[in-house]
């Protein structure tokens, strides 16, 4: 009988192309807070579920928990509530369909990273019919766009069900401990017949199946719940099956978790000061932390290399010549970075130019004295003379050189070169020549009888005797200034 009316029905309405038509339209409402009965953020709470199924629940549950917001209709419903609330709704509710989820609940709290992440009902990761009852459209859902329908079919009189399945794969950041995880649906469903709900959601697992099944309002509205830390292949997948032309409109997942960055950081960094013409040479202590995965190394704020965890040393040769670098280290690991550890270095550059070059000018009897200022980065220096190398000092502090090949009045151009293994500075140069020489023992450029007093006072000590003095006045070259020297002189003077 019920089979006959059923296909009376079906004739009736495949007659009317008015009844053929969608007739309904729904309007968003509001759903109620899973916080709804929480007046105590540090109290002591039970995460409870109700499974309402139809109205007679739903009402006793609302007469019991006025203030639990139970707005969505028959569905099943997570509350956070009291003891007292929960003893007296098991008082006339059977436990059936009551279940305790978490008798310690601890809400989450400003101390836990949060993530959320929201896709649309059309942007499912899969979907599944046997039936082909899968539709791309928010039907009767005022307001919503990207939807997706399970379960659907184009008449509300048919009586058989249609079956359909979509899932959505989030990917939360990474974690230490999870907290706490809510999926949230937006839908309605976009039928008259039947006025219960057969529409459910759960939590895929690796294998496909079916985890933790919430039935949803007919209502369109947001049903929310508390769900385990269930996986499909790396991801949190929600699952909504509906054989009720069930619209989805958005579903989305909060994810409340513990993520500490690495607790130590490497020390005791240590880069190269003006060690290399080429490179830096970075090392450090490595942290003691033990949830280290890598290491990054950071030039002046930018990221120059990632380094696996026990790695505590690391050669930069893209340093800039004549700049300073700060370097630093800090540790990584799934959660973030720890402090970073710094210390600056450079590479060894040219030497600067040599300043304040002076060669004597006809100070000396046959030898022109040349000084300059010592060159900063400078390991040695070269003489030149006439654009001929002279000599080498083999120090960097060492800025004096002595021209004792030279000819009386002559003048000559010397040059000094300062220069490292990273090369040398540009020459710097000043003009220099030696004067009278032997017998000019007062360096007045002339020889004559005040050049014999003073040997004769050096002699009879009255006058100190001073290496220039000994050069001029030691004709014979025997060490000594003495009579016979005297007689040189005299001759020098005759002749």
């Amino acid at each position: 009988m019920i089979s006959l009316l059923f296909i009376l029905l079906n004739f009736l309405y495949s007659q009317s192309p008015e009844l053929n038509q969608e007739i309904i339209l729904k309007d968003f409402t509001p759903s109620g807070s899973i916080e709804a009965l929480i007046d105590d953020y540090n109290g002591d709470y039970y995460l409870v579920q109700l499974d309402l199924k139809n109205d007679s629940l739903y009402n006793i549950a609302n007469n019991i928990l006025p203030h639990a917001e139970l707005f969505n209709g028959p569905a099943s419903y997570h509350r956070i509530m009291t003891l007292e609330h929960l003893s007296a709704i098991l008082e006339e509710i059977s436990s059936n369909y009551i279940i305790v989820l978490n008798n310690q609940y601890t809400l989450p709290n400003n101390l836990r990273s949060f993530w959320v992440d929201v896709h649309e009902g059309s942007n499912t990761e899969g979907t599944y019919s046997d039936d082909d009852a899968i539709e791309y459209t928010c039907s009767c859902l005022s307001g919503a766009s990207d939807c997706v329908k399970l379960g659907w079919d184009d008449g509300w009189y048919n009586p058989f069900d249609y079956w359909g399945e979509a899932w959505y794969a989030y990917a939360p950041p990474n974690y230490q401990s999870i907290e706490e995880i809510r999926v949230t649906v937006t839908g309605g469903q976009c039928d008259a017949l039947p006025v219960w709900s057969e529409t459910y959601m759960g939590m895929r697992n690796d294998s496909g199946g079916w985890n933790q099944d919430y039935e949803l309002s007919i209502d369109y509205t947001e049903n929310t719940y508390i769900v385990s830390e269930i996986w499909s292949n790396g991801s949190l997948m929600p699952q909504i099956g509906s054989e009720d032309n069930y619209v989805i409109d958005r579903v989305k997942l909060e994810f409340f978790y513990i993520c500490d960055n690495p607790e130590y950081s490497p020390y005791n960094i240590l880069a190269d000061d003006e060690e290399s013409c080429v490179d830096i040479n970075i090392t450090w202590e490595l942290s003691p932390s033990d949830n280290t995965i890598s290491q990054n190394l950071y030039r002046d704020e930018e990221l120059i290399a990632v380094l696996d965890f026990d790695e505590n040393n690391f050669t930069d040769y893209f340093a800039t010549s004549g700049v300073e670098h700060l370097y630093c280290i800090e540790a990584v690991n799934g959660c973030g970075t720890s402090p970073q550890s710094c210390n600056p270095g450079s590479l060894l550059i040219q030497p600067e130019n040599p300043q304040d070059v002076n060669a004597s000018d006809g100070l000396y009897n046959n030898q022109v004295i040349v000084t300059w200022d010592e060159s900063e980065n400078a390991d040695s220096y070269k003489i030149y003379r006439d654009n001929i190398w002279l000599g080498l000092n083999n120090s960097s502090d060492n800025t004096e050189y002595i021209d004792q090949i030279t000819e009386l009045n002559v003048v000559y151009e010397y040059c000094i070169e300062a220069i490292n293994n990273c090369g040398e500075s540009n020459l710097l140069c000043d003009t220099g020549f030696s004067d009278t020489g032997l017998g000019d023992v007062n360096a007045d450029g002339e020889i004559n009888v005040l050049d014999v007093v003073l040997t004769v006072n050096v002699i009879l000590l009255i006058e100190p005797l001073t290496d220039d003095i000994e050069f001029s006045a030691d004709l014979n070259f025997d060490g000594e200034i003495n009579v016979v020297d005297i007689i040189l002189i005299i001759n020098m003077i005759l002749s």
